[in-house]
């Protein structure tokens, strides 16, 4: 079934929740490509504001990586759920276990050893990318399921994690929903990968739904967006009918 678009938010009850990679920027053949638009972080920040606070960026990056992509200030839920910032508070983050450092390690040599493929060390997880080798990627599952260990095996868009078990975007949500200032909201959650589907399916049963970002597929969300260009126009026309709105007021 063909998903429509989502409609305008309440911002009186809603609150937004955003992938990063797939969603609000394109994805790139190496993750250290990605460039985020200064327009994109200024109109985020004054969402957040129209939104009273309510908005939040939901990665598999780790929150040093959002902050260097110019993000700090955001309330932040970094390596799928395992770390969380609320702006002004502290940065919350789980214990990495030795069994990551040890799938790391195992990374890092495949990595080195394999033309094209990139090892991504995360504060609490461990990825392999092979969307510029294509041929690796079986073998680089294969080693990702040799070292799962205590940790859990997440599949994304060319690439493969190791991370730590427990959490995931659905449980990012649910964590940041119990807070102020999103309890009692009803939250809306955009994504683009099967990393997602615990956030959409997170969102449904708190009232909201979730917003697929891409070709459509079998998913949990609700609505839907065809790329990252189409949610930043999306976002681009809640500011300005709100500004709107302001001005007629």
């Amino acid at each position: 079934m063909t998903l429509t678009s989502p409609p305008h938010p309440d911002p009186a009850r809603d609150a937004l929740f955003l992938d990063f990679d797939g969603t609000l920027v394109p994805l790139e053949d190496r993750p250290d490509a990605v460039e985020v638009p200064v327009a994109l972080i200024d109109r985020l920040h004054d969402l957040a504001s129209r939104l009273a606070g309510r908005l939040a960026i939901v990665s598999g990056r780790s929150i040093d990586l959002l902050d260097a992509f110019g993000l700090s200030g955001l309330a932040l839920a970094g390596s799928h759920g395992a770390e969380c910032r609320l702006p002004g508070s502290a940065h919350e983050m789980r214990p990495r276990p030795a069994s990551l450092d040890r799938a790391a390690s195992a990374f890092r040599a495949f990595a080195d050893a394999h033309e094209g493929v990139i090892f991504e060390d995360k504060p609490l997880g461990a990825a392999l990318h092979f969307r510029l080798a294509p041929a690796m990627a079986q073998p680089a599952i294969a080693l990702a399921q040799d070292h799962v260990a205590d940790l859990h095996l997440q599949h994304g868009h060319a690439m493969i994690e190791l991370r730590v078990a427990g959490v995931d975007k659905g449980t990012a949500i649910a964590e940041l929903m119990a807070l102020a200032p999103f309890a009692g909201a009803r939250p809306l959650f955009f994504g683009d990968d099967v990393t997602d589907e615990s956030g959409f399916a997170m969102a449904a049963s708190l009232g909201g739904h979730g917003v697929l970002v891409g070709a459509d597929r079998a998913t949990q969300a609700r609505f839907a967006l065809p790329d990252p260009a189409a949610v930043n126009a999306w976002l681009a026309r809640i500011t300005e009918a709100e500004r709107h709105v302001r001005t007629l007021t």
